[in-house]
């Protein structure tokens, strides 16, 4: 059979209508037939890869710089295609160059000689150094043994096929003459569906006898892939076709699901999903797994998107960039390392997002404080010795040693085994090792990493599934193909047929010249098997979506062709009820005995009076106003938006630095310049700014080493310091100015808390709050007023000696804002509300989600109350 996908229900129908279990047929696919075979084994492709790479080095002059790696692999696909079309350039590399010529029809042109060169140079090399062992080779050789050994006795049926490669033929045209063989193959000969059956029996040369019957939508399908438009108006039957056009790639995987838990729940226990589109599927198959439906998926997985390869490069990534923290967490939160959970969470919490520490193992030992994580670091630091990180070349098997110690060092290998994932990867490196030790190599890392690279991205797995009625499969996997509902999903001009292939070497026209499969016969192939599994399934449903780029849906030409020659006879193949099911709630998997799902409501959650805090900041005191969910989560269940050392610095970042500057300026700050204790006037202020110029100067030292913003940041700031210099002389006579003071007050078993920018000491005894404003916007006089805008009434209430507030702006052109008569009558106002929150709270009020335009635009809690949600 062309493929193992059908295999196990070929024998379950066989044994069903024995009435019996059968000890035979076997079943097995044209190369399983070839392997079965005496002789020895061929060279892995991975082995033919590096033989080619090998060859490459010794003609440099042919690819300059160029990756090697990708040259021998597309060099590899077309020798394999050469061999199996039996196509042998010679030992004349003139008399090829000139076939080329003569191919694509050109006169003598240099890009066609150095193909010509390139092709039969490297063929001649790759012939000798594989000793004859190439995988094409070597199958078709075992191929004669097979179809010699077979004879009317043992005779070899060819189930399902629609195409052989010329080698391939040859030997079955050969058996078929004489008897020791038969083909079964499934199809017309006619119209633009045909193309491929007409190709393959005159490469057999051989006239098929024609069996079966029509099924249910062969005389609307003949019409519409009819070479020749038909004389008259036709009339066909009901086809069981249905066509759905979704709104986007997750509304199709919407839609393809609910239509397979409806064919479950309607009995059906044979469903297809045929799909080339590998993201699609992948989405599907979650869809399902949330309904509790097993998907069978015969394609496998790429293993480069395992959570496995994934926890590979991020080892690899640590070793390449000296263990930044990012690589490093998904390492150890990958599951495949061995980490102390509470090593891991001082890493991450305290030294990463805490101290800022963006990695280096040795800035993490030195923080580390801790033995669980000192004992995890060193073994990753011990591990990583085991990988000489130079760009000496080592021969390319010690490579491959040294990996597989480094990974043994940090517990990988042993959790890797116990993954399917993890399995078929150390296969992969356990192959790497065979193929090296065969080809010898001498690479450089990054040489080494580009080829591991390249063999996980080829390498696929399956992970085990329980069997189930639904099936995922290919276009060439659904042939011979036989169901209850076929869903044709992913339908669209990219997808059936897709793009035209790019080879590196000759055009389609040399290809078709030459032997080689061409894009032409690769369409008609495909429409051969579209065409097949159409007429497999008793019923059909076609999906198609628009792209990402938000342009309109385009199905396959080949759907169009079909729901045009419908709409001629006047039948409609559109459903609108599925795309309209699979968007609303109705569709939602759930708890029958729960009852109908209910709308999300905004939240408004109870705080329990043990996780009150005790402490209430100007800031948790303005969510509290602007919305108590975020109060609820910023100071009740005390989460955090945490700033990773990487990330790009914002405003908050800068106005943290200019705070750090002003508190240097009035107080001593350890590490910084001594503080101005000057009195400022006319014939100090030079100095006064030259201290502010030195100050900032060294708190953005460290910012200037690592981002150039810290340009613009250190500017803006020296671009202010005139207007503050002044703003600072106009003051009147004070008796005191501290920085950055924390302040605390009583209030309902609570405590006030409050930590002030500037606060001076008036001569009479009376104290000024000032808080300094980085921003471009203050809040409005209006808004204090009002009790909306509470943080500077809030470090009025923290000291009852306070009798004004202020805000100063450090930006040019914004005015300072001072609240100063009316604020004994705005801070009873603030207090009194304020008190009456608190008893709220104790007495277990709730605290709702406001859902106000303007606080959740800034608000860091947003995916936890999901406004959108119970907006929508």
């Amino acid at each position: 059979m062309p493929s193992s996908a059908s295999a196990t229900r070929l024998r379950r129908r066989l044994s069903h209508h024995a009435g019996r279990n059968l000890l035979g047929p076997r079943i097995t696919t044209l190369a399983g037939f070839a392997a079965q075979q005496a002789g020895e084994p061929p060279l892995s492709p991975l082995e033919c890869r590096l033989l080619l790479t090998e060859a490459l080095r010794r003609y440099r002059s042919l690819f300059p710089g160029q990756d090697n790696a990708q040259v021998a692999e597309a060099l590899f696909e077309l020798f394999e295609e050469m061999t199996a079309a039996h196509f042998d350039p010679g030992a004349d590399e003139a008399a090829f160059s000139a076939r080329l010529r003569q191919a694509y029809g050109a006169p003598p042109l240099e890009f066609l000689s150095r193909e010509a060169q390139i092709v039969h140079r490297l063929w001649q090399a790759f012939a000798q150094d594989s000793g004859g062992r190439a995988p094409a080779t070597v199958h078709l050789r075992k191929l004669r043994a097979g179809f010699a050994a077979t004879s009317r006795q043992t005779p070899l049926m060819l189930l399902g096929f629609d195409a052989f490669s010329r080698s391939e033929a040859e030997l079955i045209a050969s058996a078929l003459r004489d008897g020791r063989a038969e083909l079964w193959i499934q199809g017309r000969t006619e119209g633009h569906d045909g193309a491929a059956m007409r190709a393959l029996l005159a490469q057999l040369g051989v006239e098929p006898e024609r069996r079966g019957a029509p099924g249910p939508r062969s005389a609307l399908l003949d019409a519409s892939f009819a070479e020749a438009p038909p004389a008259a108006a036709e009339r066909f039957a009901e086809p069981a076709l249905r066509l759905v056009e979704a709104s986007g790639a997750e509304h199709e995987a919407r839609c393809v699901d609910v239509a397979v838990r409806q064919a479950l729940l309607a009995g059906k226990i044979d469903i297809v999903v045929l799909t080339e589109d590998r993201r699609l599927a992948r989405r599907l198959r979650a869809l399902l797994e949330r309904a509790a439906v097993p998907l069978q998926d015969f394609g496998g997985w790429a293993l480069s998107t395992s959570r496995a390869a994934a926890a590979l490069d991020a080892w690899l990534e640590c070793l390449e960039d000296r263990f930044r923290f990012r690589p490093l967490l998904d390492l150890l939160k990958s599951g495949f390392a061995e980490a102390d959970a509470h090593a891991l969470q001082k890493l991450e919490r305290e030294l990463v997002y805490h101290q800022g520490i963006d990695g280096g193992l040795g800035a993490l030992l030195s923080a580390s404080h801790s033995d669980a994580l000192t004992a995890l670091l060193t073994r990753l630091r011990d591990a990583a010795f085991s990988l000489p990180r130079d760009d000496a070349p080592r021969v390319a098997q010690r490579w491959i040693e040294l990996l597989r110690r480094s990974l043994d060092g940090i517990g990988l290998t042993e959790r890797l085994q116990g993954d399917a994932a993890g399995s078929a990867l150390l296969r992969v490196l356990a192959q790497l090792q065979a193929a090296f030790q065969r080809v010898p190599l001498e690479l450089r890392w990054d040489e080494f990493r580009a080829l591991l690279d390249g063999a996980l991205e080829r390498a696929t797995f399956t992970p085990g599934a329980a069997r189930g009625p639904v099936r995922l499969l290919t276009l060439e996997q659904a042939q011979p193909l036989r169901c209850e509902l076929l869903i044709i999903a992913g339908a669209t001009r990219e997808q059936l047929p897709g793009a035209p292939s790019r080879k590196p070497f000759f055009s389609h026209a040399v290809r078709t010249d030459l032997g080689l499969p061409d894009w032409r016969s690769r369409q008609a192939l495909a429409l051969a098997r579209l065409r097949k599994a159409l007429d497999g399934a008793d019923e059909v449903i076609v999906t198609y979506a628009a792209g990402a780029d938000e342009e309109p849906a385009q199905a396959s030409p080949w759907i169009e062709a079909i729901e045009s020659r419908a709409a001629r006879a006047g039948l409609s193949l559109r459903d609108t009820a599925l795309p309209a099911l699979a968007a609303g709630d109705a569709a939602e998997v759930g708890d029958p005995a729960a009852g109908m799902a209910q709308p999300i409501a905004r939240p408004a959650a109870l705080a329990p009076g043990a996780l009150l805090p005790e402490k209430l900041s100007a800031t948790a005191h303005q969510a509290l106003l602007d919305c108590p969910y975020r109060f609820y989560a910023r100071s009740v269940l005390k989460l955090e938006d945490e700033h990773a050392p990487d990330e790009d610095p914002n405003r908050s970042d800068y106005g943290k630095r200019v705070h750090k500057i002003l508190e240097a300026f009035a107080q001593p700050v350890e590490g910084l310049p001594p503080p101005f204790t000057e009195r400022l006037a006319a014939a100090t202020r030079d100095r006064a700014q030259a201290r502010l110029h030195e100050i900032a100067d060294k708190v953005f030292e460290k910012d200037l080493e690592k981002r150039a913003l810290a340009l613009t940041w250190k500017a803006e700031f020296r671009a202010a310091i005139p207007g503050l210099v002044d703003w600072m002389s106009a003051r009147p006579m004070l008796r005191e100015v501290r920085a950055e003071v924390v302040l605390d007050q009583p209030l309902e078993g609570m405590r006030l808390h409050g930590v002030i920018d500037r606060l001076e000491t008036r001569l009479d005894g009376s104290r000024v709050v000032v808080d300094y404003k980085t921003g471009r916007q203050l809040p409005s006089r209006d808004d204090i007023e009002g009790g909306e805008a509470v943080q500077l009434l809030h470090y009025a209430l923290l000291d009852n000696t306070v009798a004004a507030v202020e805000y100063r702006p450090l930006r040019k052109g914004m005015a300072e804002l001072v609240i100063d008569e009316d604020l004994p009558a705005l801070r009873d106002a603030v207090r009194t509300r304020l008190a009456a929150a608190v008893q709220a709270l104790r007495a277990g009020a709730a605290l709702p989600a406001q859902g106000d335009e303007a606080t959740c635009k800034r608000c860091e809690f947003d995916g936890l109350c999901r406004r959108g949600d119970w907006h929508d």
